[in-house]
């Protein structure tokens, strides 16, 4: 007579043990979904830790920036999901969209004013600015100044507040970690005491002098030779902005309106020599004398 063979039971447990049942969604997954929000999130979180020892180290300015941007970025893609899920994507002609790229920042912008969805200009100015400086810091050589990096900073952190507001209608507060709250309200608090608006852009508070000095500067001479600071909106080269000159709008760099030099230090200053980028190129340098006004 055969015997049915019995079943051992699993190692570590003892034959009179009964299983226990677990819910599935209380047993642990080495596999994790992340929606978009909850991605943005975790960004920022880690852009703020990055940000809090920037005190102690300058080198850690790059990926806090970095890192809040690419929270705006998940950010604006979560406003067109909220329409349509397909719209986050690059090519919504494809048959299979899914899969491909997403669009980028400024991509994502365009789109939701081509949806009509309420676009102030501060926002345009504020995605604009975030998405050429992610660029000067991931393809470019960077100067890092503590205090006009905090300044940017303080100035894009306090527009995720007003973005997550206005198009998804909360609070971001509620999705920071406990351990950056104190960070938050330093930088709310700094962000107030500092700014002010001027061109209809938020500017600090002493910067509409530096853009009345940078007008006295015209352009730069060797004694025998002179050349001519280009100002915005009369760019030719790669750093031509004429776009978003045509339309009127401020610089998305320095906040000077069309017809104006650039400040000091500006992202997208023309230099009048090459026609490449003016911040950090050489040919500047080369003449002995400025030209005032």
């Amino acid at each position: 007579m055969r015997h049915k063979p019995q079943k051992t039971p699993p190692r570590g447990t003892s034959a009179a043990a009964s299983p226990k049942r677990v819910p599935r969604e209380k047993v642990p997954s080495v596999h994790l979904t992340l929606s978009l929000e909850e991605n943005a999130y975790g960004f920022l979180n880690q852009s703020l830790k990055h940000y809090r020892k920037t005190s102690r180290n300058v080198q850690e300015w790059p990926f806090a920036l970095l890192h809040i941007v690419q929270s705006l970025e998940l950010l604006l893609k979560r406003v067109l999901e909220t329409i349509n899920p397909i719209l986050i994507y690059k090519d919504i002609d494809q048959q299979n969209p899914e899969g491909h790229h997403t669009v980028s920042l400024e991509q994502a912008l365009t789109r939701l004013e081509n949806l009509k969805v309420p676009i102030e200009e501060k926002e345009r100015l504020m995605i604009r600015k975030a998405a050429v400086k992610r660029n000067q810091v991931v393809h470019y050589q960077i100067e890092l100044n503590r205090f006009e990096w905090k300044k940017l900073y303080a100035q894009l952190f306090e527009f995720l507040h007003f973005f997550h507001q206005k198009h998804l209608k909360s609070e971001l507060h509620s999705h920071i970690a406990p351990d950056n709250w104190n960070v938050e309200a330093h930088l709310m608090r700094f962000f107030k005491e500092n700014f002010v608006i001027y061109n209809g852009v938020e500017v600090v508070k002493d910067y509409p002098k530096e853009i009345i000095d940078a007008q006295r500067l015209i352009g730069y001479s060797d004694g025998h030779h002179e050349v001519y600071r280009i100002k915005y909106g009369d760019e030719s080269g790669d750093m031509a902005q004429g776009v978003l000159a045509w339309a009127g709008e401020p610089c998305p760099d320095c906040s000077i309106v069309v017809g104006q030099y650039h400040v000091d230090g500006c992202d997208l200053e023309e230099c009048p020599k090459c026609h490449g980028q003016a911040l950090g190129c050489p040919c500047t340098r080369m003449f002995e004398y400025v030209l005032t006004a």
